[in-house]
């Protein structure tokens, strides 16, 4: 009986076994003879790294591991790394529109890290931060010399928690301001309307997992009030989801038409998105406007929009990342980013390290950009005399929204790009 019972378990675990290494690629490795040599390479390293450096505080077998692995994940590209427990939980919390700081969105410009965009009531509003302001400082920590990544992990932190910085405005005024970190709510649209020549704009600027109701709700709701054409705004959109790109690009689409295919690491199968749900607006006069901010799920949009000849592309080249990542947690509350796949578009071609070309070619200068996003952000219900005192130049002239709508306003039924 006791044989009997040992055999079975014994087959029951060599199926186990079976089945988890034909169907866990990771469980492959375990039978490759180089894997164990890597490993033991690594251990040995590690062991001598820890027991002979002669700073043990820079030596502990936890921050040699952690330093080990961000080493290996960000040397793959650029857009590939390693998360502390901290900063995943920072990356879990933006896919999901949960985000604590203090409510600020920045860019690296010529002159420095800048403040391109202050949340409404949030801490940063509160605390008197201001569109256009230039971070000198984090806590008495120059940010000269720093990446964008830098600072704004040096600006993150629990809620709750203070945070000094040093600030100079546009118009020269250096300031300190110290502002308490907390929640802050960011909605996927940024602003939309219909002007006067019922025209709708409808600004974009991520994709989350609420970005489809929102997306549809302001069309819906512009529809309603007579409108007869749109221009999506891309600009500066940096991405997201995916799955939400997929959805926001089948609003405009009939369904059945492949938007993007997925190609994964060689041997695996390719997988192919198509729109599915059948809106009213398939046909609605369209217009997208890009620039060299608009990368990712954001190309996604345009590109397939494009490449269907559903509408014209307007402003400038965009960014050029056509690579998918995928998210891994790991034991401790570690987790990891990796590019896993390539996507193309409708016609196989790819934009990644390429961008997209609009139709339409809209250069704006790089002043006026940061110009252009200040007045976006910043202007609220200031007049024109109380922007200029505070923000130290007249409001400018979007020309490329304004050339978007001038061709939706030639074009009363869609044309497609190519006619452009």
């Amino acid at each position: 009986m006791v044989r009997a019972i040992c055999i079975w378990i014994l087959c029951f675990l060599s199926a186990y076994l079976l089945v988890w290494f034909a169907t866990d690629p990771n469980a492959k490795a375990l039978l490759q003879s180089n894997y164990w040599e890597s490993v033991f390479r690594f251990g040995e390293s590690l062991r001598v790294v820890n027991a002979k450096y002669v700073d043990h505080n820079q030596s502990s077998f936890e921050k040699l591991t952690n330093s080990a692995i961000s080493g290996m994940v960000g040397d793959l590209d650029r857009h590939s790394s390693f998360f502390s427990p901290d900063k995943y939980k920072m990356f879990q919390d933006g896919i999901h529109r949960r985000y604590v700081g203090v409510g600020i969105m920045i860019r690296e410009v010529e002159s420095g890290i800048l403040i391109t965009k202050v949340f409404t009531d949030g801490p940063a509003d509160k605390g008197g931060l201001l569109v256009g302001d230039l971070i000198l400082a984090v806590n008495n920590q120059k940010t000269e010399g720093a990446s964008l990544e830098q600072v704004s992990n040096r600006v993150r932190g629990e809620a709750g928690t203070k945070v000094n910085l040093s600030v100079r405005s546009l118009t020269g005024e250096v300031r300190k301001v110290s502002i308490n970190r907390g929640p802050i709510e960011i909605s996927s649209v940024e602003e939309y309307y219909i002007d006067q020549n019922q025209t709708g704009y409808l600004h974009l600027l991520q994709f989350t997992n609420n970005t489809y109701e929102e997306v549809l709700g302001a069309i819906e709701s512009m529809t309603g009030q007579g409108m007869k054409r749109i221009v999506l705004d891309l600009r500066d959109n940096a991405g997201g989801l995916l799955s939400a790109a997929v959805e926001v690009a089948g609003i405009f689409l009939p369904p059945g038409k492949t938007i993007v295919t997925i190609r994964e690491k060689e041997g695996n199968m390719n997988r192919g998105f198509k729109s599915k749900s059948d809106h009213p607006f398939f046909n609605l006069p369209l217009v997208v406007l890009i620039n060299e901010g608009s990368a990712s799920a954001s190309e996604v949009v345009a590109g397939a929009i494009s490449v269907l000849n559903r509408a014209a592309l307007v402003g400038e080249k965009s960014y050029g990342k056509g690579s998918v990542q995928s998210i891994f947690p790991l034991n401790d509350g570690y987790g990891m980013r990796l590019t896993t796949a390539m996507y193309f578009l409708p016609d196989g071609t790819t934009i990644h390290e390429q961008g997209l070309n609009p139709d339409l070619l809209v250069p704006f200068h790089e002043s006026n950009e940061t110009k252009l996003r200040i007045q976006r952000y910043g202007r609220k219900n200031l007049d024109d005399m109380e922007f200029e005192r505070l923000f130290g130049f007249k409001p400018i002239e979007d020309i490329q929204l304004q050339k978007a709508k001038d061709y939706l306003l030639k074009n009363s039924a869609f044309i497609p790009a190519k006619r452009l």
